[in-house]
C-alpha cells in the first residue's frame, strides 16, 4: 500500500498549503456537505471570512455527528481502504473486461479515469448519455478535466482526439451496486459496439 504523504509537509510548504476534506465519502454522507479547510492563520481568515458570506453553518446536530465520526477507531479507517481498494480493483477489471483502457489505478481517490474501448463509436458526452438513458448508470464525461487549448502549435485534432475519449467512474458504491452498473455496461457496449 502506498502511504500518503501531504504537500504540506514537505519543508516551506506549510505555510503555503491549504489542506480541505470532508465527511462524505469516508463517513458515507454525501449529503452532509460537512467539511473543513487547515490553512495557515491569514489564509485560513480570509476562508473564514468567505465562507459566512456564501453558505450557511451545517446543522448543529451533523456537527456532532462529525464529531463522533472522526472519533472513529483506527480500525475503521483500516477497513474503509481495503473496502476501496477491493472495489476499485473490481471496477477496474471490469472496465478492462469491456474494452477500457485504464492507465493507472487511483492510489487515493475513489474515482478512475477510463479511456472508452478503441471501437466505441461515441464521445464521452454521448458516451454517458447512451449510459445514464438505457442503463440507468451515472459516470462522467471526461472533456470537463481537460484544460482548454491554449497555444497555437498544439494540433486542435490531437487535442480534440484524447479528451473526448475519457470517463470518470465512481466506485464508492457497494459491491451489488457496482456489478449492477457493470452488467447494465456490459449490455449497452455490447449492443453498441459489436
Amino acid at each position: 500500500m502506498e502511504e500518503h504523504l501531504s504537500i504540506a509537509s514537505f519543508p516551506g510548504m506549510q505555510e503555503r498549503t491549504i489542506i480541505t476534506s470532508s465527511l462524505s465519502k469516508t463517513f458515507t454522507v454525501t449529503g452532509w456537505r460537512v467539511g473543513w479547510a487547515i490553512a495557515p492563520t491569514s489564509i485560513a481568515s480570509a476562508i473564514r471570512n468567505i465562507h459566512v458570506k456564501l453558505t450557511d453553518s451545517a446543522p448543529a446536530p451533523f456537527q456532532e455527528a462529525a464529531l463522533t465520526a472522526l472519533d472513529s477507531p483506527p480500525e475503521y479507517f483500516k477497513s474503509l481502504r481495503r473496502d476501496y481498494m477491493e472495489k476499485r480493483d473490481y471496477m477496474v477489471k471490469v472496465l478492462i473486461d469491456v474494452g477500457f483502457q485504464v492507465g493507472f489505478k487511483p492510489q487515493g481517490s475513489f474515482f478512475i479515469f477510463a479511456e472508452l474501448p478503441d471501437n466505441c463509436p461515441f464521445s464521452d458526452i454521448e458516451f454517458v448519455e447512451e449510459l445514464i438513458k438505457k442503463a440507468g448508470v451515472a459516470a462522467v464525461p471526461g472533456c470537463g478535466f481537460f484544460r482548454a487549448l491554449s497555444s497555437p502549435t498544439e494540433s486542435p485534432e490531437m487535442h480534440q482526439n484524447y479528451q473526448n475519449r475519457y470517463v470518470r467512474f465512481a466506485f464508492c458504491k457497494n459491491i451489488a451496486t457496482l456489478n449492477a452498473a457493470a452488467q447494465r455496461m456490459r449490455k449497452i457496449l455490447e449492443y453498441k459496439i459489436n
